[in-house]
């Protein structure tokens, strides 16, 4: 049986006189797979920006198994830097050989090695966003965030892109939480789909 990684307990957010989120309480057990699904403005992202610890509740906790449990978010936009090259984007432009080669691993991962001396401008968007989800696996986190990071993508770029993620995200059991509008998206990469 697996074991908790995530806990959300009677998690409410407020924003002046607007509540966002009201009590909200679930769980996400380690390697699993789970879609938050859900209108706009129903507090998808609201959830996601207090797990990440972008924000603080309102009231409600958010407790992790480890309080050092490292963290990664992708988010729709990119938010790649241009100047460095796609493998200093997924290294941070780090010197150690070591870290440059993992980053050449992970761009392998998501079928960019032969784009690493390339720059983010020569990529399309499917590329960009594969270029980010090397750089979120690069820190090797215990959850991986996901912000509707598919959104902006063409029908086929998306469903491969789901493809990919679905795959990394088995083959490495990842926890993963994503945030999406998209039933069907929801249904074709996740575990388990929680309706906000």
């Amino acid at each position: 049986m697996s074991e908790r990684l995530l806990t959300l307990d009677q998690l409410t957010k407020r924003y002046g006189d607007k509540t966002a989120l009201q009590n909200v309480s679930f769980g996400v057990d380690q390697g699993e797979f789970v879609a938050l699904v859900g209108m706009s403005g129903g507090g998808k992202s609201t959830i996601l920006r207090l797990v990440a610890h972008l924000e603080q509740p309102t009231s409600g906790t958010v407790t992790f198994r480890d309080p050092n449990t490292v963290i990664r978010v992708m988010f729709q936009n990119d938010r790649l830097l241009p100047w460095m090259t796609n493998a200093e984007n997924v290294s941070f432009h780090s010197a150690d050989k070591t870290t440059q080669q993992r980053a050449l691993t992970m761009l392998a991962e998501v079928g960019l090695a032969a784009d690493a001396k390339s720059h983010p401008n020569e990529l399309s968007g499917g590329q960009k966003q594969r270029l980010a989800l090397a750089r979120a696996l690069m820190a090797e986190p215990q959850l991986l965030l996901l912000d509707e990071p598919l959104g902006a993508l063409d029908a086929l770029t998306r469903r491969k892109m789901q493809e990919l993620i679905a795959s990394i995200c088995q083959k490495q059991r990842l926890t993963t939480l994503l945030i999406t509008h998209d039933v069907e998206e929801a249904a074709r990469m996740a575990d388990r789909i929680i309706v906000i």
